[in-house]
C-alpha cells in the first residue's frame, strides 16, 4: 500500500515536473533564448538604434 502511494507520486511528480519546464515554465520565461527580432518583449526602436 505504502509502496504504491510512494510509487504514484514520483510518478505524477515526475510528469508535471515535466510539463511545468517544457509549457508552463517556457510560457512565463523573459526571452532568454529567444532571438533579437523573434521576441515580443523586444523594443526594435532600441534593437534598430544599435545597427544604424
Amino acid at each position: 500500500m505504502i509502496a504504491t502511494v510512494i510509487l504514484s507520486v514520483l510518478i505524477f511528480g515526475a510528469f508535471f515536473y515535466i510539463v511545468y519546464t517544457r509549457f508552463i515554465k517556457r510560457s512565463k520565461g523573459h526571452c532568454d533564448s529567444c532571438h533579437d527580432q523573434g521576441c515580443p518583449l523586444v523594443d526594435v526602436h532600441k534593437i534598430n538604434a544599435k545597427k544604424g
